[in-house]
């Protein structure tokens, strides 16, 4: 699991967002400079402004549509959306000439958001022609009638090449901008990814730790995890989200070393007080996690604490229904198969299609109804986990 390109994914789709609403207020603001122009403060030919009011709004609406609407995120969609915008800029710049000078870097201030130098450069190189274009066609059509861009000679020497200087000037303070935040992400990224992996080590530590303290529970804790991913899988989460709940879920019985082993091994029915100590193992399984940093340990320590409640409310502690951590309710089901399908000392193992049977009835009472769902969709990798985790 590559938790650095998560990261940046995330960053990049959050930039998605900004420039989306960035957009959306942009059509708020050429409809103000419409109204400016219709109360008389800017002098705007109407046609040219209207047919410009109405183009920007269908370009400006384009990041929502593809971003909120579509979920396009691809590196493709990226670009198409700031070639739309590069020609925007140069469409008002062209028709509404000065009232909109500050379009011409407008693309390339937002390019800046996605945290890669690639976008910065790619706006800039197709910004510079567009400059030019926007100058000409802003010439042929007599849009500025002042002295000296009524003629080419200061079209050129008092238009596009000023434009482009400070264009130029902009371009370079924007590349290193992101550059700056390009290494920033890139450090917090790789710190995390560190985080991450040190969590996971730990995590899989102490499940063979965990594992060692009962011979009888032999890979119980890593097909635990193993059907907590399928079904998370199934619940709607991403693959990423599902992997941490899974390597959380190792942690689920962690209270159990506090256990005495006689207990834990008894062959028989437990006495009411032995019951009442075996009940405590979620308890200090939320104290032994808790106070740990990170997110693989947060969850964890929800699993912990709430992997024996019961959906109806009758379980160790009471919690019931929504209460209860969604996580925790798919480790529950996750638990009781694997139970109810391995050796203990007071049982033998159930076949697969029994601890099926069992588990259905108790949809909406002991389990989560989305989760029973889950489980039923998903039954043969269920199976197929047990074939290929088996107790030694």
């Amino acid at each position: 699991m590559n938790y650095s390109d998560q990261i940046l994914h995330e960053y990049k789709e959050q930039a998605d967002r900004r420039i989306a609403f960035v957009c959306r207020l942009m059509i708020v603001f050429m409809l103000l400079i419409s109204l400016l122009n219709a109360l008389g403060i800017f002098i705007i030919d109407p046609l040219a402004l209207n047919l410009t009011v109405a183009i920007s709004v269908v370009n400006f609406f384009l990041p929502t549509f593809f971003y909120s609407i579509l979920k396009y995120r691809s590196v493709g969609v990226r670009f198409f959306i700031l070639a739309v915008l590069v020609a925007q800029s140069g469409l008002q710049y062209a028709t509404l000439s000065y009232h909109t000078i500050i379009m011409l870097v407008f693309p390339l201030v937002l390019s800046c958001l996605y945290n890669e130098k690639k976008y910065v450069i790619y706006t800039a190189v197709i910004s510079i022609p567009m400059i030019v274009i926007s100058h000409l066609v802003a010439f042929y059509l007599k849009i500025v009638p002042d002295e000296p861009l009524v003629t080419m000679k200061g079209t050129v020497l008092y238009g596009i090449i000023p434009r482009t200087i400070e264009f130029l000037a902009i371009f370079i303070i924007c590349l290193y901008i992101s550059h700056r935040i390009e290494r920033l992400v890139s450090t917090l990224a790789s710190k995390n990814k560190e985080l991450y992996e040190d969590q996971e080590n730990l995590i899989f530590s102490l499940s063979q730790i965990i594992e060692h303290k009962s011979l009888n529970t032999g890979q119980h804790v890593k097909r635990v995890s193993e059907y907590t991913q399928v079904l998370c899988k199934s619940l709607g989460y991403d693959d990423e989200e599902a992997r941490k709940i899974s390597l959380a879920a190792m942690m689920h019985d962690v209270g159990k070393i506090m256990i005495p082993e006689d207990i834990l091994e008894k062959p028989g029915k437990l006495t009411s007080e032995e019951f009442e100590v075996i009940k405590k193992h979620t308890e200090y399984g939320k104290q032994m996690l808790e106070a740990s940093p990170g997110e693989l340990f947060h969850i964890s320590t929800q699993i912990a604490r709430h992997h024996h409640e019961k959906w109806d409310g009758t379980g160790y502690w009471g919690v019931k229904g929504e209460d209860i951590d969604r996580c925790a309710r798919c480790v529950a089901l996750a638990d009781v198969f694997d139970a109810l399908v391995s050796r203990r000392p007071y049982k033998e193992p159930w076949t697969p299609k029994q601890a099926y049977d069992e588990i259905l009835p108790q949809k909406g009472k002991q389990f989560d109804p989305e989760v029973v769902d889950a489980f039923v969709a998903n039954f043969d990798a269920f199976v197929e986990i047990t074939r290929r985790y088996p107790d030694q």
